[in-house]
């Protein structure tokens, strides 16, 4: 009888939710006022995403609020947490750049050992993971989205699950904000743990002829950069970028000989002149365009070569040809503005831009009906789901390094 009543309270319970339109576990911080000053709302974001979406020094991408969820931010998509827990990195770097902060260098350096466990939960070194949560079993969740064969145990980190198969934007997010890391805001043991990163990962892709390869041996799904095998301009891009700065942070000369070794005999120069889609327009993406400035911001202030330097200048020219043309709904597109004019000089960064600054909006919050099974059933819950807030986090102090924005906004 005790089951049943049980059984009967649930239910109960799942249908006052539905009829009077709340749900149980509603996140109780609200989301910033619009029309609040900027810094007072990038503030506010910030706070959110503590609060919400950090868990292990790791940013967890989407959060499901209970009842659907869990009670800890671990419950969502994982497929980008690497991704937005190295652009917070890159955020955290600039942002003690400008602060001199001991508490903003701290910040980052957690933020840099959740990269560290990335690659820690896998058990294989230069193999890093999209993401990792603690748990007894697997949770719906690892079904419910991207890549759901690619979710293991972890060997190294018991009581914890690990997704795999990482492609080539976190190869991306890796260089550009463990680099910047290890360039702006690191102390000298720090430096190295950045810089024995990169060897690691930047490395174990050169061993296997320039390619992702997950723990299994074999290349990831979007992991191909190789010279041996069809790939896009912009992956050319992306490994310059990645080699450049991997020589840069550890003073390898492996890396610069792989660089020129791609250049001289692949034309890998050639190929990332020809980085951005530029028709049909169906197939141009921002997220690429963010991958494309990522890499550019890298590897033009460290490349010193003019001929070199005059390829990756026609690269960005044809990416700033979108750009100028692209409204603002995407969060990173002021960055890509600020990056031009930082990397080329021009100005880039008019009124319109920073219109689109000043109002800059983080992740939004929604709720959503979801299906969840219960002793009698699959029944429909009604919870809050909220993207993070990184990429604006990132734009804001990266404005706040280069002088693009007033700390009085």
């Amino acid at each position: 009888m005790t089951a049943f009543f049980a059984r009967r309270i649930w239910t109960l319970c799942i249908l006052w939710a539905i009829a009077s339109g709340l749900a149980w576990g509603q996140p109780e911080m609200p989301v910033p006022d619009p029309a609040a000053p900027l810094h007072e709302r990038i503030t506010a974001w910030d706070a959110l995403l503590h609060e919400y979406h950090y868990h292990d020094n790791i940013v967890q991408t989407q959060v499901i609020f209970p009842p659907f969820g869990e009670d800890r931010p671990i419950t969502g998509n994982h497929e980008d947490v690497a991704g937005h827990t190295a652009a917070l990195l890159a955020a955290y770097s600039h942002r003690y750049a400008v602060t001199r902060e001991p508490a903003h260098r701290a910040a980052a350096d957690d933020l840099m050992q959740g990269i560290l466990n990335l690659e820690r939960v896998t058990g294989v070194p230069g193999c890093v993971a999209r993401s990792f949560y603690q748990t007894d079993r697997p949770l719906w969740h690892e079904q419910a989205y991207f890549f759901p064969n690619e979710w293991h145990d972890s060997k190294t980190m018991p009581g914890y699950r690990w997704e795999g198969d990482l492609s080539s934007d976190k190869f991306t997010d890796f260089f550009f904000a463990v680099g910047t890391y290890w360039e702006i805001c690191a102390d000298e043991e720090h430096k190295q743990l950045a810089a024995d990163f990169l060897d690691r990962f930047v490395g174990r892709c050169v061993d296997f002829n320039f390619k992702l390869v997950d723990v299994d041996g074999k290349m990831t799904l979007w992991g191909n950069f190789c010279p041996d095998l069809p790939h896009e301009n912009l992956n050319a891009l992306e490994m310059l970028a990645g080699l450049r700065t991997a020589y840069k942070v550890t003073g390898k000369d492996r890396y610069l000989a792989a660089y020129h070794m791609l250049i001289d005999r692949y034309h890998y120069d050639d190929q990332a002149i020809l980085a951005k889609v530029l028709w049909p327009k169906e197939w141009t993406v921002p997220w690429d365009d963010s991958l494309a400035a990522q890499s550019y911001y890298m590897l033009m202030r460290f490349e010193d070569d003019p001929s070199l330097m005059q390829k990756y200048r026609m690269s960005i020219n044809r990416h700033y040809f979108a750009w100028k043309d692209y409204k603002f709904g995407y969060a990173s597109v002021p960055f890509y503005f600020m990056l031009y004019q930082v990397l080329t000089g021009e100005e880039a960064v008019d009124g319109s831009v920073l219109d689109a600054i000043k109002n800059m909006r983080g992740g939004h919050r929604t709720l959503r009906a979801f299906t969840k099974n219960t002793p009698d059933g699959p029944q429909q819950v009604q919870s809050y789901e909220e993207e993070v807030s990184a990429d604006t986090i990132l734009n804001y102090w990266f404005g706040r390094h280069y002088g693009f924005i007033d700390p009085a906004w």
